[in-house]
């Protein structure tokens, strides 16, 4: 039988290694080596390295010195309009309570006025808001219901001016009063 290739992929596969008579070693000797140069980019990832700790260190002392320094006020145009940074004396303010003291006089602590009673639903008696829609109003009048709109004229109240939303009611303002409805 011929030795031949059976596939394209035959020919291509390794051989194995041969072996190679082993030659004695030289003798050890100490070599003294030159260390190995550095290059530049090391050089320059520690000067960024240093500037970046360096402008650490001087923002931070920065930052101290600015919030210790309290009486110092900062130095810009416009400063006076700024109410931030005014502050007021105590001799100051207490010359200005004396004053407003000394203004109004001694307190009356004795009560004075009334909570009263609750204004009734309806402005106009007789009159009585039913319903509010698109603008137009259903009103129950002494003698009909109507339905009226603003600009419109109702006998006994006068020309409507407008229709209201107070809260969760409506209201018909008229010049004759307000009629507030349910």
């Amino acid at each position: 039988m011929v030795d031949a290739p059976i596939s394209r992929f035959d020919s291509t596969r390794r051989k194995p290694p041969s072996r190679k008579p082993k030659v004695a070693s030289a003798p050890f000797v100490a070599e003294r080596r030159a260390s190995p140069p550095r290059p530049a980019r090391e050089f320059g990832e520690l000067a960024l390295r240093t500037t970046g700790v360096g402008l650490a260190v001087v923002s931070t002392a920065f930052a101290a010195y600015m919030i210790s320094d309290v009486e110092r006020r900062p130095q810009f145009a416009g400063l006076e309009h700024l109410a931030i940074y005014s502050r007021p004396t105590v001799i100051a303010a207490k010359r200005i309570q004396t004053q407003l003291a000394d203004q109004r006089g001694p307190v009356d602590y004795t009560p004075v006025g009334s909570i009263g009673e609750p204004q009734s639903e309806t402005g106009v008696p007789g009159f009585s808001l039913l319903s509010v829609r698109s603008g137009v109003a259903l009103l129950q009048t002494p003698t009909a219901i109507v339905k009226v709109s603003p600009g419109d004229v109702v006998e006994g109240l006068g020309r409507v001016a407008a229709l209201e939303r107070h809260g969760e009611k409506w209201a018909l303002v008229t010049a004759g009063g307000v009629i507030v409805g349910d």
